[in-house]
C-alpha cells in the first residue's frame, strides 16, 4: 500500500518548507508520494527535487481549482476562464514533467455561464488539447462532492471517459463520494476499478471531510478490504486539514491496521 500526503492542507503552517518536509519524510517510513498544487510550485521546485532525489518520492500535481487562490474554472464557458484553465493545465503538465509526476489532477467544478453538458465538452476539450503535451503523465478527474457539477457519480463517469481512448482516468475522492451520495457504499472502485489511479483521502464526520482519521466514522476496514480485492496500487494521498500536522501520520497509522 502506497499512502502519500497533500502538502496543499498543511502548507499555512510551514515556514520552512524543506526542513518540514525532511523531518516528515526521515522519520516515517511510507510516507513516499506527495501531492502538489501547480499554484505552490513556483518558489518550491529546486527544494523538491532536492527533497525527490534524497527521499526518492513520487509526485503528482493537483491543478489549481476554484477554491484555490488563482480560481480556476475547468466548466466555465467565459473565453477568459477558458484561457485561465488552458495556462494553468499546460503549466502543471511542465511542472510534472520537470519533477517526473505521474498524475495530473484536475476538478471539474460548477458549470459557468453554460449547462452541464456544456461544462462537460469544455472540459473535454481542455484535456484533448494538451494529450499531445504529455509523455509518461496521465489527466486524472476528481469526483466532486455535489449535483451541481458536471461529473459527482459513478455512472456519469462511465459515460464521459468513453471520450477518451488513454492518459486519463480518475482521482477518485473518498470523502467526495459519501458527501454525495450520502451513504458509505464505495462506488467508485466498484464500478469504475481500474480506471482510478490516485485515491484522495480523509476522515468525515457528520458528511465533511478532511479530517483525521482518528476523528472520523469512515469504514475504513471495508474501503480496505474493496481495494486489495480490486489489486489497487496507486496512491492513497491523505487530505487532511490540521493544525498538527502529526495527525498525518496517526491516521497513516490507523490506516494500516486493515490492510
Amino acid at each position: 500500500m502506497k499512502i502519500g500526503v497533500s502538502i496543499r492542507p498543511v502548507f499555512p503552517l510551514l515556514r520552512d518548507f524543506q526542513e518540514f518536509a525532511e523531518s516528515l519524510f526521515a522519520e516515517f517510513e511510507g510516507l513516499k508520494d506527495v501531492e502538489l498544487h501547480t499554484d505552490d510550485l513556483d518558489g518550491l521546485l529546486i527544494y523538491l527535487l532536492n527533497i525527490s532525489r534524497k527521499f526518492n518520492l513520487k509526485y503528482s500535481i493537483h491543478c489549481p481549482h476554484m477554491y484555490s487562490q488563482q480560481k480556476v474554472n475547468f466548466c466555465s464557458k467565459n473565453k477568459k476562464d477558458i484561457e485561465k484553465a488552458e495556462f494553468w493545465l499546460k503549466k502543471s503538465i511542465n511542472f510534472a514533467k520537470q519533477i517526473k509526476a505521474k498524475n495530473i489532477v484536475i476538478h471539474p467544478d460548477i458549470p459557468k455561464n453554460c449547462n452541464k453538458e456544456e461544462a462537460l465538452n469544455i472540459i473535454e476539450d481542455h484535456i484533448k488539447n494538451n494529450l499531445k503535451y504529455l509523455k509518461n503523465q496521465n489527466i486524472l478527474i476528481e469526483n466532486m462532492p455535489g449535483k451541481d457539477y458536471s461529473l459527482s457519480t459513478p455512472e456519469e463517469f462511465l459515460n464521459f471517459l468513453k471520450r477518451f481512448k488513454s492518459k486519463v482516468g480518475i482521482c477518485w475522492d473518498v470523502g467526495h463520494e459519501i458527501i454525495r451520495l450520502k451513504k458509505q457504499e464505495f462506488l467508485f472502485p466498484k464500478k469504475l476499478k481500474s480506471k482510478i489511479k490516485e485515491i484522495h483521502l480523509s476522515g468525515i464526520l457528520n458528511y465533511k471531510d478532511h479530517r483525521s482519521l482518528t476523528h472520523s466514522n469512515l469504514k475504513l476496514r471495508e474501503l480496505m478490504k474493496i481495494l486489495k480485492d480490486l489489486n489497487y496500487n496507486g496512491a492513497i494521498i491523505f487530505e487532511i486539514v490540521t493544525k498538527n500536522p502529526i495527525e498525518i501520520i496517526k491516521s497513516k497509522y490507523k490506516l494500516e491496521k486493515f490492510y
